[in-house]
C-alpha cells in the first residue's frame, strides 16, 4: 500500500516538475536574430554631407536650382534662359550672384543719380536745370572730385575682396570664401539685417529685385539721353 501510494504521488508530481523546468530559448534567440538581422538591413545610408556650411539661414543644396540661393520670385520664379548656372558648381553661382547684387546695388544708386543729378541745382549748372546726366561726368574736375571719388572706390573694393575673396595663391582663382556670404560685407550700420533664415532670404529677394529693375532702368536711361538727347524726366508726359 505505501508503495503503491508513493508511486502515485511520484507520478503526479513528474508533469508539475516539468513545467517549472527551465525551457530551451533557442527558438527566441533565432527569432530575435532574425530580427536584428531585418534592423539592419533596412538602415538607409547616412546622408551626404552638406556642400558649405549653413550661413544667413543658407545651406548649399544641389537639387536646388543655384543651390537653394534666394532669387526665384514671381511671376517667373527660376529665370535662366540662356543656361548661366546650369551644371556651375557652387563657387561659380557664388561668384555670380556676388557679381549679380553689386552690380544691383551700384545700378540702384546710379538710377537716385541720374535723377537727382539732373533735376538739383549743381555748382557747374547753378539752377539751369533739368540737364543731361551723361554730359556731367566729363565736365566734373578730375583731380577735385574724381580722383577721391575714385580714390574710395577702390579702397571700398579692396576692402570687401580681402572679405570675400580667395587670396591669390591660397586657392583658385575667382572664388568666394567658403563662409562668405555673396554681398554681405558686412556694412550693416542701421541695423536692418534679420537674424532669422527665412526673413534674411525675403529681404534678399527684395533687394535682387530692385537691383534687377534698376540695372534695366539704369542702362535705359543712358540710352534714352544718348539718342534723343532730352533729360530723363522730359519724356515722362505728367513732368
Amino acid at each position: 500500500m505505501k508503495l503503491s501510494t508513493i508511486m502515485t504521488l511520484t507520478a503526479a508530481a513528474a508533469p508539475t516538475a516539468c513545467g517549472f523546468a527551465p525551457v530551451s530559448n533557442t527558438r527566441s534567440t533565432t527569432i530575435l536574430n532574425a530580427a536584428d538581422i531585418s534592423t539592419e538591413a533596412v538602415e538607409e545610408p547616412p546622408a551626404p554631407p552638406p556642400l558649405g556650411p549653413t550661413i544667413n539661414g543658407w545651406t548649399p543644396d544641389a537639387d536646388k536650382p543655384c543651390f537653394g540661393l534666394p532669387g526665384a520670385i514671381s511671376p517667373l520664379g527660376y529665370f535662366d534662359p540662356m543656361g548661366l548656372c546650369k551644371d556651375r558648381n557652387l563657387v561659380g553661382v557664388k561668384r555670380f550672384r556676388e557679381a549679380e547684387i553689386m552690380h544691383g546695388r551700384v545700378a540702384m544708386m546710379a538710377t537716385v543719380g541720374y535723377l537727382i543729378g539732373e533735376n538739383t541745382p549743381t555748382i557747374a549748372y547753378g539752377f539751369d536745370h533739368p540737364t543731361i546726366a551723361n554730359n556731367q561726368i566729363p565736365e566734373v574736375p578730375l583731380f577735385g572730385v574724381m580722383f577721391p571719388f575714385f580714390l574710395i572706390i577702390n579702397i571700398l573694393e579692396a576692402l570687401r575682396a580681402s572679405k570675400g575673396w580667395v587670396e591669390p595663391g591660397m586657392g583658385p582663382l575667382f572664388s568666394l570664401r567658403e563662409q562668405y556670404y555673396p554681398g554681405d560685407v558686412g556694412f550693416d550700420p542701421l541695423g536692418l539685417k534679420p537674424t532669422d533664415g527665412e526673413k534674411f532670404a525675403n529681404m534678399q529677394s527684395k533687394e535682387l529685385s530692385n537691383g534687377r529693375l534698376a540695372m534695366i532702368a539704369v542702362a535705359g536711361m543712358c540710352i534714352q539721353e544718348l539718342v534723343n538727347g532730352k533729360p530723363v524726366l522730359e519724356d515722362i508726359p505728367f513732368f
